[in-house]
């Protein structure tokens, strides 16, 4: 079913070398074989919400929330609606942002609803249309290689819900969400930036295969989100201690900016 790229070969493909991407497109979508979960964490984002559940719960089996500390009305919304399995709740007190902590306490309660893989989706994100069907086909593909965790292409909205960033770091960006459930799950304890996947997925050195699925970013679309996007990173890591070599400047510099058409078979609904 997969080749090593070689000219131009026609067909589902798989990339052998330091990063593996794993294809996603099929002529038809294979029947749901696995039970998957979304793990959302929230805190005060009423605004994005409302969409949030009208695009991820069609390509999932439930969703399991927290809300970490809301005061704005999303713990009540999302109490409130029957696609959520489950709601854990932080109170407005807590001492601090504890991303790690809210991890382990959803993917327990993910085992707990019997999920088979989850995929960790934030409030202001959005799925591609066909996101369901073509997971599956690579979940059922890179079983074949042992793969239990994926890395998926994130792209940043800007300006617009049509276009997105592809110049620079832009257009490589990819997010560690999609994975096997599993009890001994080794948790990546960085406070920032850390991995959602099992540390002890990886299969290829420090790297995760790339599966072809899509994630949409709409934090970024307008500028007066991307400063205050920039400020919050620039205030909890100051010294870019989480994200040495690139900093949080890069989110407001538009030189050699670039941006590309969402395609019609790629969108979101």
């Amino acid at each position: 079913m997969f080749r090593r790229r070689e000219g131009n070969v026609r067909g589902p493909r798989i990339w052998l070398g330091p990063v593996v991407a794993i294809p996603s497109a099929g002529l038809r979508g294979p029947r749901n074989r696995v039970r998957l979960l979304a793990l959302l964490q929230a805190r005060n984002e009423i605004a994005y919400l409302p969409g949030f559940l009208r695009n991820v719960a069609p390509h999932v089996d439930g969703i399991v929330a927290l809300d970490d500390g809301s005061t704005d009305g999303s713990a009540e919304f999302l109490a409130s609606r029957h696609e959520v399995l489950e709601l854990l709740r932080v109170p407005p007190e807590r001492p601090a942002w504890d991303e790690v902590g809210n991890h382990r306490s959803l993917l327990d309660a993910a085992l707990r609803h019997f999920g088979d893989w989850v995929i960790c989706v934030d409030a202001d994100e959005r799925l591609e249309r066909d996101f369901r069907s073509r997971a599956e086909r690579v979940i059922r593909r890179g079983r074949l290689f042992g793969f239990s965790a994926y890395q998926l292409r994130l792209r940043e909205l800007w300006d617009s819900t049509e276009t997105y960033r592809v110049d620079g770091i832009w257009g490589r960006k990819r997010v560690a969400r999609l994975f096997r459930l599993r009890a001994d799950h080794v948790f990546d304890t960085r406070p920032l930036h850390g991995f959602k996947t099992p540390l002890q997925a990886r299969k290829i050195g420090p790297y995760l295969p790339i599966a072809d699925l899509l994630i949409y970013h709409l934090r970024m679309l307008r500028p007066a989100d991307r400063m205050a996007r920039r400020k919050k990173y620039e205030q909890l890591d100051p010294d870019a201690r989480w994200q040495p070599h690139i900093g949080y400047a890069y989110l407001t510099d538009e030189r050699n900016l670039r941006l590309r058409r969402v395609e019609e078979r790629r969108r979101f609904l």
